[in-house]
């Protein structure tokens, strides 16, 4: 009997250790407290947090949200430190906080070279199609003049004023000048979104730099610039997770959210967010009602 009772050890002892190396992300989710969903800054995470806040409800998880955490360098530290669990990202801007120098521009490449420079504890699941990215704005009648595409810019941009804030100038201002020969007459530091649709419409300038998903494009007949050398870098919007803190269940439940939603959507959500001042938790909740959880 104790010459196999060793053997029955050893075998007990290897089954643990093989245990203790499975993989977290097969194995987390399940610690008895609840998942904390957090957001950016701005009302377009905040209505994120709350879908993927009611998505992770409606497979029943206990969810803790903690909104307008602050900007990409809190919260991503945050996330790997395992005080939040998820939070809403978009792939452009989120390689380039790991790689400044990533070149990448198409969702594809984004996508590939962000998971390969993910740090250890952090894990993004699926990409929606749903992106807020950086856009050029005109106004209906500059679109009808025969400006519709950034390759249309060319030498009117000498006869153009830019609003944009203050980030875009060394970012882009050269890169603009390298792909589509466009070098405005003048780029006037406009802080504000709101700010430079209004300047946009009273004719303070002629194009606003501005994001995909902003309400007031439809609301003021505004023509995004089509981007065909793609300058701008894709921006679709995942969640950013804890390694580990997310079952199956709770992973499948957020990527069914990513699987339906759409730029269109969040455009008409945030518009019934800046317009129609609904609450980001009812829209979820109208939101993840439709999904098959």
């Amino acid at each position: 009997m104790k010459r196999l009772l060793a053997p029955v050890l050893v075998l007990a002892t290897a089954m643990g250790m093989l245990a203790g190396c499975s993989d977290p992300t097969e194995l987390g989710g399940d610690s008895g407290g609840p998942v904390v969903v957090g957001s950016a800054n701005f009302s377009e995470s905040q209505l994120l947090m709350e879908i993927y806040a009611e998505a992770l409800r409606g497979v029943g998880t206990e969810v803790e949200t903690r909104g307008r955490i602050g900007a990409r360098e809190v919260y991503v530290k945050a996330v790997r430190d395992g005080e939040i669990s998820v939070i809403p990202e978009y792939t452009g801007n989120l390689l380039r906080h790991f790689d400044e120098q990533a070149t990448a521009t198409g969702a594809e490449r984004i996508d590939s070279e962000l998971r390969n420079e993910l740090p250890e504890g952090l894990r993004v699941l699926e990409r929606s199609a749903a992106e807020n990215s950086d856009v050029l704005a005109v106004t209906g009648e500059t679109a009808d003049s025969g400006l519709r595409s950034m390759a249309d810019l060319g030498q009117r941009c000498g006869e153009l004023v830019l609003g944009a804030p203050a980030e875009w100038k060394p970012r882009w201002k050269q890169r603009i000048s390298e792909l589509y020969g466009c070098t405005f007459s003048d780029i006037r530091n406009l802080q504000s979104g709101s700010v430079r649709v209004q300047a946009l419409t009273e004719g303070r300038i002629q194009v606003a730099n501005l994001f995909s998903t902003t309400a007031a494009i439809d609301r003021e007949n505004l023509v995004k610039l089509d981007d065909p050398k793609n300058m701008y870098p894709a921006q679709n919007v995942l969640p950013l997770v804890h390694r580990g803190d997310l079952n199956e269940k709770q992973r499948t439940a957020l990527n069914k959210v990513s699987e339906r939603l759409t730029t269109e959507d969040l455009t008409r959500l945030n518009k019934r967010m800046s317009v129609d001042k609904a609450n980001p938790r009812d829209l979820a909740e109208e939101f993840v009602s439709e999904l098959d959880l």
